[in-house]
């Protein structure tokens, strides 16, 4: 029956069992071996000397499987070499003792089977020691089986022992003693046999069961926590964006509120020489004259930023264009800076004239800025046939003949820290002095939607000049 039990529970295990799980498959083998061997012990009238010789080894070798089915399901790579090592010697010592050489009784060859068993089952209650992280009442059945196993093997060992020295009794049976003490350890080994092999696959799917909800947790925590990343990033993104308009219309308002505050002045001075019937004052009308162009061009430098489409370009002649726009500019330079100018007359760009003005304005309040001690403030034109050289290029990579339109300032010049960040959004050296940080990101929306350049040649203790470059159309 024991036979027939464990070669089916491996038949079984064997074909129903995951191909790849190595420790199922040694457990399953280590089952038909065992009871393998058994049947050849039994058919041990027929051919006597090699069911016995290969009886025991077979079974031997089948203990051996499932001694490896638990080192490798425990992960002690190690215990292998002791079971090979365990193998090894009781079959040597069997086969030896069983062998015509020797002759050794039958007392003897059931002793060293006994031994050997009984020593399996405490190698694996060892190797299960070491399962830490599944402690479960299955894990502790399967050892108190092994060990119980053991300790049957090794009752059955002492007894015989204990038979053998106190007469010279032998039975001729391979378990020798009474028939009572025979047929309670044929009871117990059965029963064990049978509770082990079910136990061990009751805790590889408890361990499958552990791992896959541990997987599940994980990746279940893992989506919460990128939900939870995704929400934090949208909120950050949400606040940099509040943050980003809060400043953009701050700087927007500034520049509102100077344009309104001269508009404001000069029709104040205007109602009040209309009220008294004199004549109107032409410098109040320049001025206001003068806050209306900042207001286009402060109109022209958003719209710049806030379209996707391109804007519609067309040949602007640069000397009217330059010429118009070093008037608006006298009018915001203070008294400690002059204006030079020097442009080249017959030049044609292909560019959007709003835009062009936007972008000069910004990059010429700039230079205004970069003196507050006063200067030159020179304002150039002329035909290039290659690019400038300068720190810093942004814009279309353009080659032929194009327009320079420069702005030098004889300022401290740009840092090398300042450079990394010139054109970022919000980025300012005037935060006490009413800078915004959009001038020059109107200016990089302006050279990019128009298919412009832009080249910054600096050196700090020598100014700036702010090299626009426009494609030059050539006239026919």
């Amino acid at each position: 029956m024991l036979s027939v039990g464990m070669m089916a529970f491996g038949g079984v295990a064997l074909v129903a069992g995951n191909t790849h799980d190595l420790a199922t498959r040694l457990w399953s083998v280590g089952f038909l071996m065992g009871g393998g061997g058994l049947l050849l012990l039994l058919l041990r009238g027929q051919i006597p000397v090699v069911s016995i010789h290969v009886g025991n080894t077979i079974i031997l070798g089948g203990v051996a499987c499932m001694l490896c089915a638990l080192a490798v399901y425990a992960q002690r790579p190690r215990m292998l070499c002791i079971v090979a090592l365990w193998f090894f010697a009781s079959v040597v010592l069997f086969n030896v003792a069983a062998s015509p050489l020797a002759l050794a009784p039958m007392h003897v060859r059931v002793l060293i089977m006994a031994g050997a068993v009984s020593l399996s089952q405490l190698l694996a209650v060892i190797i299960l020691s070491a399962v830490q992280a599944q402690k479960t009442q299955v894990l502790n059945v399967l050892r108190l089986s092994h060990a119980a196993l053991g300790l049957t093997f090794a009752t059955r060992f002492l007894y015989i022992l204990q038979t053998h020295t106190a007469t010279d009794y032998l039975s001729p049976n391979l378990f020798i003693g009474s028939g009572i003490s025979n047929g309670l350890f044929f009871m117990a080994a059965i029963f064990i046999a049978f509770v082990q092999g079910p136990m061990f696959m009751m805790l590889k799917k408890e361990r499958a069961d552990n791992e896959a909800f541990e997987a599940h947790k994980q990746l279940a925590d893992e989506v919460a926590s990128r939900w939870d990343e995704r929400r934090l990033q949208a909120a950050h993104l949400e606040d940099a964006r509040a943050g980003t308009i809060e400043h953009f219309a701050r700087g927007v308002a500034h520049d509102a509120n100077n344009i309104i505050g001269v508009l404001q002045l000069g029709y104040g001075q205007i109602a009040d020489q209309v009220k008294r019937r004199q004549n109107v004052d032409a410098e109040a009308l320049k001025r206001m004259e003068t806050a209306l162009s900042q207001a286009r061009i402060t109109t022209s430098g958003l719209m710049a930023l806030a379209g996707k489409e391109p804007p519609p370009l067309a040949d602007v002649c640069i000397k009217t264009v330059v010429d118009e726009f070093a008037s608006m500019l006298e009018s915001i330079l203070p008294r400690n800076i002059d204006l030079e100018l020097a442009t080249e007359s017959g030049l044609i760009a292909y560019t959007h004239r709003g835009f062009l003005i936007s972008a000069l304005f910004n990059l010429a309040s700039n230079a205004r800025d970069a003196m507050p001690r006063g200067g030159v403030l020179r304002l150039t034109t002329q035909r290039r046939n290659r690019l400038p050289e300068g720190a810093v290029k942004i814009g279309t990579q353009l080659s032929g003949s194009v327009v320079d339109i420069a702005i030098t300032d004889q300022g401290g010049g740009i840092g090398p820290e300042a450079l990394c960040r010139l054109f970022r959004p919000k980025f300012t050296t005037k935060e006490h002095h009413g800078g915004h940080g959009y001038g020059l990101y109107m200016v990089q929306g302006v050279v990019d939607r128009t298919g412009a350049a832009l080249v910054v040649d600096t050196a700090l203790g020598e100014g700036t000049t702010m090299h626009f470059l426009i494609r030059e159309i050539k006239q026919r």
